[in-house]
């Protein structure tokens, strides 16, 4: 075989190696994070990260803590391009009770990148996630808003 022909079936190789990390890499988000035991490992990580959290703990006081971690693995494979359906309440009826301020918003957030760290997502990934989720603040966050007997967070 002439060397031309080697290079080109070199070039071949290459190019259909670059083809295959290029559809792999566009996938669903879901898929790129690892899919199902990635996100159930995310889901678990960031409930051991909440509540071991004093900034917002107390929040879950009275939590289905199980219950909890399988909606959040919902709600995460769902909105990552995953096949699971999320069965829990918007969140804003979730949340209408519970006087989550911005602080309280920003440690959640903090917990996830914490829970993504722990289970080894790239950070590239962690972030596209939390631009996903980021909306759910103003459903979450009750500005002003004081739950009947709880006392105002403070300002």
């Amino acid at each position: 075989m002439k060397l031309y022909n080697w290079f080109l079936l070199g070039l071949r190789a290459v190019v259909l190696t670059c083809a295959m990390a290029v559809a792999h890499a566009s996938g669903t988000l879901y898929e790129q994070i690892g899919g199902e035991a990635k996100f159930r490992a995310i889901a678990q990580e960031f409930t051991n990260a909440i509540l071991a959290d004093d900034r917002i703990n107390f929040t879950f006081a009275d939590a289905d803590v199980k219950k909890f971690t399988q909606l959040i693995f919902e709600q995460l494979c769902n909105l990552t391009g995953g096949p699971c359906k999320y069965t829990g309440r918007d969140m804003h009826e979730a949340h209408a009770k519970l006087a989550i301020n911005n602080a309280q918003f920003n440690a959640i957030a903090e917990d996830l990148y914490i829970a993504f760290d722990r289970v080894h997502v790239p950070y590239r990934l962690q972030n596209k996630v939390m631009v996903m989720l980021a909306p759910m603040q103003r459903d979450i966050v009750k500005p002003g808003f004081v739950a009947p007997g709880t006392t105002p967070p403070p300002r």
